[in-house]
């Protein structure tokens, strides 16, 4: 695409966000405007920063790539992953009284320090793995320009999340995604309206005869299951639960999530008609290409440009928020753990920055060694990885099944991940049994097991938060 109007729009839409950026580089200051914003953030930044992190290739390349193939089955990534973000809202007041900044953080006050260590290097994993999974997603959009080496194509999203998330760190994410989000509604929106417009009655009861309503697939793998991982996923992931420590306040961060559910959950039912749409008109096209495509063939030049650069920005804020989640969890409950020497504010703000150039180093190495690696199996590997770390043990501390025996929460979260792993590699080819499931009985077992012995005993071995 070479057209003056789609690369200008498209320039447009970039330099927006990069100005905003650097205006919310001014804001940082100290540390903990560089991690958390400074816990300052107004409803309408944390449904950005929610919507930013949450909202990437997968949510819309992605179902609109599977809605192609099998219809409106697609949606449970994003209607799963809104339904999580909404039920955050509901116990912000509970995170916010937590007074930490990292998952791991809550994890070691409940569950002692061996836990904490291998919550923060499992989670750390599972979004590393996702990392590049964004960095993978964004090249079908950078290509568009020019065909080049893999090892040039990807330098641009790579970059263009160090610009982002080093610029101003969380506040920059923050502001950046709002901004994004803004965008992103007015173009889906736009994308809806002519869609209704565009689409015919027949169409819908075809579809409906066709089975491309149903909700379940199973030669596909998709059903309620896939909902249910991504409850338990989002509730695990660092990056979801930065915006909720972040806010100003727990009525902020409620009207914040359950807007950013909202959003999430529309988007992925667009995407999702996008699809079930090119696979009607163009069926003979590539599924992966069905969004990419619909804005190439159906809208002005000027449009199509803007709503490419919208879309890759999507990708790139959420491998944006992943990395700087991973730099946070890494420098307060790994580095600063075990060495003092990063203490002074100064340091630790450099240290965090050091931490993100590291890991998109480590990314973009990781695309340019094999662009066709196995990502869509490692995504899901990923998003269970972290589930089972700390989903149940972040749930018992919710419910206050509180203590636990600190032996048992660090075998069931050392413990899960691994088993995860192990059951993908060996296990599953034979049973046919989600590692989810083996893995999350395993710790709900564990720590079943540690709170009944904790209450035998007189002297808890917890120290409760808060």
């Amino acid at each position: 695409m070479s057209s003056i109007g789609f690369l200008l729009s498209f320039l447009a839409v970039l330099m927006c966000t990069v100005v905003a950026g650097v205006v919310a580089k001014r804001a940082v200051r100290r540390s903990s405007d560089f991690s958390n914003a400074g816990g300052s953030l107004s409803a309408g930044m944390v449904a950005g920063a929610l919507v930013g992190g949450f909202v990437g290739g997968t949510s819309i390349v992605g179902t609109g790539e599977l809605a192609f193939q099998y219809g409106l089955a697609s949606i449970w990534f994003t209607l799963g992953g809104g339904v999580a973000v909404m039920l955050l809202g509901l116990f912000a007041n509970r995170f916010i009284r937590m007074r930490v900044e990292t998952l791991p953080e809550l994890v070691g006050g409940q569950y002692g320090r061996r836990s904490q260590l291998g919550a923060s290097l499992f989670l750390s994993l599972g979004m590393f793995i996702q990392v590049i999974a964004q960095l993978l997603a964004a090249l079908p959009f950078v290509t568009v320009f020019w065909k080049g080496p893999l090892v040039v194509m990807a330098l641009i999203p790579s970059f263009l999340i160090f610009a982002y998330v080093l610029a101003g760190g969380f506040m920059g994410a923050s502001i950046v995604g709002t901004l994004k989000t803004a965008m992103l509604v007015l173009l889906l929106v736009g994308t809806g309206a002519w869609l209704w417009w565009q689409v015919s009655g027949d169409s819908y009861i075809r579809w409906w005869g066709e089975g491309r309503f149903t909700l379940t697939v199973p030669e596909a793998g998709i059903g309620w299951a896939q909902g249910a991982a991504m409850i338990v996923g989002i509730f695990s992931t660092q990056a979801y639960l930065q915006p909720i420590f972040a806010s100003r306040s727990a009525a902020d961060a409620r009207t914040g999530a359950v807007t950013a559910g909202v959003v999430i959950i529309l988007i992925g039912l667009v995407s999702a008609w996008i699809g079930m749409y090119m696979h009607d008109t163009h069926p003979q096209l590539s599924p992966r290409e069905a969004v990419p495509q619909f804005f190439l063939l159906h809208s002005p030049t000027w449009l199509a440009g803007g709503a490419y650069a919208v879309i890759l920005l999507s990708v790139v804020m959420t491998g944006a928020a992943l990395t700087l989640s991973i730099a946070t969890i890494l420098n307060r409950d790994v580095i600063q753990k075990y060495t003092d020497r990063f203490r002074s504010d100064k340091k630790n703000l450099a240290l965090s920055r050091l931490l993100i150039i590291v890991v998109i180093l480590m990314a973009y190495a990781f695309v340019c060694l094999d662009e066709h690696a196995l990502i869509l199996h490692w995504a899901f590997l990923a998003m269970t990885l972290r589930g089972v770390t700390v989903f149940f043990p972040v749930l018992f501390f919710l419910f206050q099944l509180t203590p636990v025996h600190e032996r048992y929460g660090a075998v069931a979260i050392w413990g899960a991940p691994i088993f995860a792993l192990v059951w993908s590699w060996l296990l599953l080819p034979v049973t046919g049994i989600d590692p989810l499931y083996v893995s999350g009985a395993w710790s709900l077992a564990l720590l079943l097991a540690g709170y009944l012995l904790a209450r035998k005993t007189t002297t808890p071995s917890i120290r409760p938060l808060g």
